[in-house]
């Protein structure tokens, strides 16, 4: 039966009534103490509600989350607080909206040690507390570990970034369940998926399965790790007395309102998730049709363990929709911040009352949720009392959890975070504070095309790079004052060896936006390939202020400034301190190593260069082909660069110095073959032109070396 509020099937009052009875005398009489049930929350990352079979998706494949919801109770109308995964995830584990729990962003916002999280809460009560995550936005180091005696990340390397940034759902569901079947009663366990979230690339049998639905085959793969995990309970004897709560962080655009992914817009795309609870004292196969959020998580189930929720929670617990009976109204928040911390874009909040709801940015919007669920007929102009009514609570909202104006803070944000997120699909990062509230922003709501395609142009490599350019610089001419459009012209520019382009892109960029000192420091490496060492040197000091101390990339970055400008000795002191803290840190030995080289010290260097070229990225493996050839070690310098061909049998600087090698061992056609190779390819970085130079010269060959030294020069002043 559907009352507008629950639908479940009638049941003879006898049997409803029988277990009350029953349970007043065990309590009233016997005195009989049951253990406090286990609880396992499972939160499932870019989870669309309406892509889960028990939501009505005809197409889905979810027989775990279907069966879930047939053995307990499925919310129908869930709001996540935010479209992201850190701010979403730290209202779900607090019980606070963002102004309070200030994780405003996924890049540069930290869960400070002063908010309490439900583990921190069930610790105290005893509780033995486990996390296994499935990537870098809810690690430990950004707060997410509070509470948990055991916090499982095992997050896998990325090419090129060193540290790793997410993990397949098997592999978390491994870790789950290992913890699980040991796990002494009462625990609680935090288990993070994160394989919806883009790129979407299920593993087999799901991709062949859903050739045509990728984003169904994540969430057909998540269904199937997730019936491990809840399997594991069962295998462990605790099904009966574990609590499961399954949601999703946040939905995905998938298109509608021209946001592809998610973390601009506050649409219900983005923020409508699925809520499934079951366990004990859980009814089944209830339907709840009233409006509720993740941020009920909380008090719901501390409420569900006979726990007081504290007092300032703005949630509510959502146990007595579990009963049958009727929710009291509460007003829900939602915000979006992303297009204001990085484009300079207006803010975006919403708030949503029953089925009414407002998007409130550069110009409100208000929707009719219930006759109008795609949110395609705004209704502001003919709601005008309801729409000014509706700001005014919101903005009596925002004032109450920020009291003194609401003020992003973000922290610093190293290269290698930036790059471990980058990876993920956050694109921008770290961007600038100050008031939110800041007026005569544009509209996030018009712009959002324009970053879409920015998302797209800034990875354009190769013959696709000047197209990319060209077609940047007329969305410039469309979004001029957004830090994260320059800076996508800079990134790009940058790569192409069109280093004049750059140098003007992240001036500008630091123009709009100046406190990121992870911008300064590509600029200050910029500089240092145009041969501007003093410049080079006082941004990245500059980057190095402004940084955190465990920014070590911009240090790095300053001590190879140091290097080029015949500071060694100071560059080694530099990457002691950096080894000091992170000794395993390959890009500083590697660094030290040059250093040491430029002091005149081959054989000190040496081991830090081969301990750099370790890993998958050829530049160290290029950079120490490079030092053996200045050693005189061409068999060795040979041996190095040939790996690097085996892998990239067109890489430019690899045949420069395979060529050079072959010239010095007395092979020079065999070598200029292949400086022919790398010169007809056109390297498109100016120290790969000189690279080339200098092998050509070796060869004898003067007019070919004077033509790259030409060209390296032209694309150092482009």
């Amino acid at each position: 039966m559907d009352n507008g509020t629950v639908t479940r099937t009638r049941r003879p009052w006898l049997l409803v009534a029988a277990p009350l009875v029953l349970a007043a005398i065990g309590a009233g009489v016997w005195l009989i103490r049951r253990p406090p049930p286990n609880v396992l929350l499972v939160t499932i990352d870019t989870l669309r509600a309406d892509h889960v079979g028990a939501y009505g998706y005809s197409a889905a494949a979810t027989p775990v989350l279907d069966e879930l919801a047939h053995r307990g109770v499925r919310f129908a109308s869930v709001s996540s607080a935010a479209p992201l995964t850190g701010p979403s995830h730290a209202t779900i584990l607090t019980g606070h909206y963002p102004p309070r729990h200030g994780v405003r962003e996924n890049v540069g916002f930290l869960l400070e040690p002063g908010q309490t999280t439900l583990a921190t809460r069930l610790r105290r009560r005893g509780y033995h507390t486990g996390a296994f995550v499935g990537a870098y936005p809810v690690a430990a180091g950004f707060g997410f570990g509070q509470g948990f005696d055991h916090f499982s990340e095992g997050l896998h390397p990325n090419p090129g970034i060193g540290q790793g940034a997410e993990r397949p759902a098997n592999e978390v569901a491994d870790a789950a369940v290992d913890w699980l079947r040991a796990a002494a009663a009462p625990f609680f366990a935090w288990v993070h998926f994160y394989d919806p979230h883009a790129p979407y690339a299920p593993p087999p049998p799901f991709r062949e399965r859903f050739a045509d639905r990728p984003y169904d085959g994540e969430i057909a793969f998540t269904d199937e790790q997730l019936g491990r995990v809840v399997g594991a309970l069962r295998e462990a004897g605790h099904a009966e007395d574990t609590l499961v709560l399954v949601l999703a962080d946040h939905g995905e655009g998938l298109g509608e309102h021209e946001e592809a992914g998610h973390g601009i817009l506050i649409y219900e795309s983005t923020l409508r998730v699925p809520l499934i609870v079951s366990g004990p004292g859980v009814p089944r196969g209830l339907v709840v049709n009233d409006a509720v959020g993740t941020v009920d998580v909380v008090p719901t189930l501390l409420a569900l363990l006979g726990l007081e929720a504290p007092a300032d929670l703005p949630g509510r617990s959502l146990r007595p929709a579990l009963s049958g009976r009727p929710l009291p109204a509460a007003p829900l928040y939602s915000e979006a911040l992303f297009g204001r911390l990085n484009c300079r874009w207006s803010k975006l909040r919403g708030w949503r009352e029953g089925d009414w709801k407002l998007v409130d940015g550069a110009a409100p919007e208000l929707f009719h949720l219930a006759s109008d669920p795609a949110e395609a007929i705004d209704r502001a102009a003919g709601e005008p009392e309801r729409l000014q009514r509706m700001r005014a609570s919101l903005g009596a909202a925002v004032r109450a959890m920020a009291p003194g104006g609401d003020r992003a803070r973000p922290r610093a944000v190293s290269p290698e975070q930036l790059e471990r997120l980058r990876s993920l699909g956050y694109t921008a990062g770290g961007g600038g504070g100050g008031d939110l509230d800041e007026p005569g922003l544009p509209d996030a709501r018009r712009l959002v095309s324009v970053y879409e395609r920015l998302e797209v142009l800034q990875s354009a490599t190769g013959p696709a790079v000047e197209p990319a350019i060209r077609e940047i610089a007329g969305l410039l001419s469309r979004d001029p004052g957004s830090p994260f459009a320059h800076f996508v012209m800079a990134a790009v520019a940058y790569r192409a060896g069109r280093l004049g382009l750059a140098e003007q892109a992240f001036l500008r960029t630091l123009a709009l936006d100046p406190d990121r000192p992870v911008i300064r420091q590509y600029y200050g490496t910029l500089l240092r390939d145009m041969g501007r060492l003093e410049e080079s040197e006082r941004q990245l000091r500059l980057a190095v202020a402004q940084a955190e101390d465990t920014d070590f990339a911009t240090r790095i970055n300053l001590a190879e400034t140091l290097i080029a400008a015949g500071k060694a000795e100071e560059a080694e002191k530099v990457l002691g301190r950096v080894l000091e803290r992170e000794p395993s840190h390959a890009k500083a030995k590697g660094a030290l190593g040059r250093a040491l080289l430029a002091r005149g010290r081959a054989s000190e260097a040496t081991p830090y260069l081969e301990a750099a070229a370790q890993g998958p990225d050829p530049g160290p493996l290029l950079e120490l082909a490079g030092v053996y050839l200045r050693l005189g070690e061409t068999a060795r310098a040979l041996e190095v660069s040939r790996r690097v061909l085996a892998q990239s049998p067109g890489h430019p600087w690899a045949l420069s110095l395979t060529g050079h090698a072959l010239v010095l061992e007395g092979r020079k056609d065999e070598g200029l073959g292949l400086l022919n190779r790398a010169l007809a390819i056109g390297p498109r970085r100016a120290e790969v032109w000189k690279a080339l130079g200098e092998a050509f010269a070796a060869a004898g060959e003067a007019r070919s070396a004077e033509r790259c030294r030409r060209e390296g020069a032209r694309l150092a002043r482009s």
